[in-house]
């Protein structure tokens, strides 16, 4: 029979969850490192066969009124599709969560199918009624080199080799200065597209907690003295992940992007990456929609929409009849989208 443990060991816990079929960056080590800094409590369990793990969870934990917590799973749990585990991994969370004050459970791990969404339900799963994370997002087949160039959408290919004729570099810095300039660049395009961001302190926390890791580069473009365009990429296991980006308002004729994005998915061919996650897209694309214009941006390195089922709430504490209603309260007001 398994047993629940709490991992202490970093690279024992990536080792495990990077490589999983169903891996997400949310449940890295340093992700809940970083959410430890902002107000979450974090535990990591491991369900362990034979000394070995074969699904695990990272869990935030944030006090409620009265003495509760809510915990919630960001992207997780991981069963690697093991789902004939889910049944007895989630008993014995359960257990030690409810011992330990915990209400509910959020789950959205990146799973996709209806047998999956069964495996949830079967367990006394309900739908959450607010996403906290992307329910879609776009992946990239990047394997075979220059293979991978050819897979790209013809204006994309073109894009590109016009970045490199106008001159721009792209420059690829693991420094706290290359974050700073991000930054500045970054409140510029919120201010200008409407969206929130954090913090400086926040993404220099993110930056030196994924490097320790060796999981995080700063891209930034530039034509000459003139920044253009910058990302965040990070790289867990076979993915490259774009999580922030930003252009400057006068760049756009350049389309600094093209070349930026290729030179991070060159970066990540050579640490062995074979997908890109372009992380989160509308669930159902339309113009004029709230982010159709980065849909379309990354619609054009013609990856595979792929959309999950979507958040759920799991009872904890079943004697707890106001459960679902205090985990409603986790307001997201004012708060970043996605992360």
């Amino acid at each position: 029979m398994p047993e629940l443990t709490t991992c202490e060991d970093a690279s024992a816990w990536d080792a495990f969850v990077s490589q999983a079929r169903d891996a997400s960056l949310l449940q890295a080590w340093a992700w809940g490192s970083l959410k430890s800094r902002y107000g979450w409590q974090v535990r990591r369990y491991f369900w362990v066969e034979a000394g070995r793990p074969i699904a695990a969870a990272a869990v935030l934990r944030r006090g409620l009124p009265g003495g509760l917590y809510l915990d919630y799973a960001p992207r997780g749990p991981i069963l690697d599709g093991r789902l004939e585990q889910w049944p007895g991994f989630w008993q014995a969370l359960r257990e030690r969560l409810a011992a330990e004050g915990g209400t509910v459970l959020k789950v959205d791990p990146e799973w996709t199918t209806e047998a999956e969404r069964a495996a949830l339900t079967g367990s006394g799963a309900r739908p959450g009624r607010h996403p906290i994370q992307h329910q879609a997002t776009m992946v990239v087949d990047i394997s075979g080199g220059d293979e991978a160039l050819m897979r790209l959408k013809e204006s994309t290919r073109r894009n590109i080799r016009s970045g490199g004729r106008h001159g721009i570099v792209v420059e690829a810095s693991e420094a706290s200065a290359a974050m700073d300039t991000f930054y500045d660049l970054l409140q510029e395009t919120a201010a200008r597209e409407q969206f929130t961001i954090r913090n400086r302190a926040y993404y220099q926390d993110l930056l030196g907690l994924f490097r320790e890791r060796g999981q995080a580069c700063v891209y930034l473009a530039r034509l000459e003295d003139r920044l253009l365009a910058g990302a965040v990429m990070l790289f867990f296991g076979s993915r490259l992940i774009y999580l922030y980006g930003g252009t400057r308002s006068e760049a756009k004729d350049l389309k600094p992007g093209y070349l930026l994005h290729w030179r991070a998915i060159e970066d990540a061919q050579r640490r062995g990456c074979t997908n890109y996650d372009m992380w989160g897209v509308p669930l159902d694309p339309q113009p004029g929609q709230r982010g159709y214009g980065y849909y379309v941006f990354k619609s054009r390195f013609n990856g595979r929409l792929v959309r999950f089922i979507g958040l759920y709430d799991l009872p904890v504490n079943r004697a707890a009849t106001l459960t679902i209603r205090l985990a409603e309260r986790f307001a997201r007001a004012g708060q970043p989208e996605f992360v």
